[in-house]
């Protein structure tokens, strides 16, 4: 064995038998956390504080904090608007279908497994009878290119929509 061979050997068992000292002897938790480090969300928690102390004090402000929070939403924040069915972003097929509504529904996958045919409308696996999440509409039929959903004001056609 080379002199060089002989050190790099040596290199190897010397940092194996840190790691097995590292590993099985315990260490004090006090000691791995660095002492002046803080949490990340320490601004956020003093802002919390502050408000549910301004709440608890009964001032002006705690007051009308809880009376926004207690009142009726004028609208949902989270909310998308979204075109309703049978509305102007419809257009009448051949076959007396409605094409499908612009934004509500996006029909963007299709899995044809055994005899099943499942359809992945708005990111969600639906089956022919199932009834969709959104709008109250009922899957009538799943096609490669289309799927025929039907809803009380009829049938509305959702072409396949292919994303890159």
């Amino acid at each position: 064995m080379t002199p060089r061979e002989k050190i790099i050997v040596g290199l190897m068992v010397l940092t194996v038998g840190y790691g097995a000292v590292e590993l099985l002897l315990p260490r004090s938790k006090a000691a791995s956390l660095p002492a002046a480090a803080a949490p990340a969300g320490e601004p956020l928690n003093v802002f919390i504080t502050k408000v549910a102390d301004a709440v608890r004090a009964g001032g002006p402000g705690g007051d009308l904090l809880l009376q926004r929070a207690e009142a009726p939403w004028a609208r949902n924040p989270f909310l998308e608007i979204r075109g309703k069915a049978g509305g102007a972003g419809e257009e009448k097929t051949a076959a007396g279908r409605t094409a499908a509504p612009s934004p509500p529904l996006l029909y963007s996958g299709f899995i044809e497994a055994g005899g099943r045919r499942i359809a992945i409308i708005n990111g969600m696996e639906y089956e022919p009878g199932d009834r969709l999440a959104a709008g109250g509409f009922v899957v009538k039929a799943v096609r490669p290119n289309q799927v025929i959903v039907a809803s009380p004001q009829g049938e509305v056609v959702i072409p396949l929509k292919e994303t890159e």
